[in-house]
């Protein structure tokens, strides 16, 4: 009969979605894995920086109070070191090996990651947002990044981070 066609159909569907049901229980939840890490290399897409590649120091994929919006605290290159050969004194290789880095936090749309990591550039001080309000705390972690970009520049390894980028 009809209602008996109807009873069987209803338990086949409640056999179904408790089957799917369990299926799903057992597999695993797959995630999106993070791309903006500490310790990435980006390039600055927009602002006063644009075009300027930086390390990301540390990131903020929730967001916090003040900006609502994922955003990471970068250090970057604001001026990069010039070119330098063997023929050069010892003087004017250090004199053409500075480096001036920036400090900066920037939302995620305006950075690009890039495939390379640089985890030796990051020193071991701790640093977040509040300290690049107080200006001698932020003069003290850029002095920082700038010795330890001119020691990793010395080393010689990383060199694409150490050029400037053409566009």
């Amino acid at each position: 009969s009809l209602w008996g066609a109807i009873g069987i159909l209803n338990c086949g569907v409640l056999f179904v979605s408790a089957l799917i049901g369990e299926i799903a229980a057992k597999m695993q939840v797959r995630k999106m894995g993070k791309i903006m890490k500490a310790s990435k290399v980006v390039l600055v897409l927009n602002g006063r920086y644009a075009g300027r590649k930086a390390v990301v120091v540390k990131t903020f994929d929730e967001g916090t109070a003040e900006k609502q919006y994922g955003h990471a605290l970068i250090a970057g290159i604001d001026r990069y070191p010039r070119k330098v050969h063997k023929r050069m004194s010892k003087t004017k290789f250090n004199k053409r090996s500075k480096i001036k880095p920036f400090l900066k936090v920037i939302n995620y749309n305006h950075l690009m990651p890039t495939r390379y990591n640089a985890p030796e550039v990051l020193p071991e001080v701790k640093v977040g947002p509040k300290d690049l309000k107080d200006p001698m705390k932020k003069k003290k972690y850029r002095f920082q990044f700038r010795v330890k970009f001119e020691e990793r520049y010395k080393s010689g390894k990383n060199q694409w981070l150490f050029e400037k980028l053409r566009f």
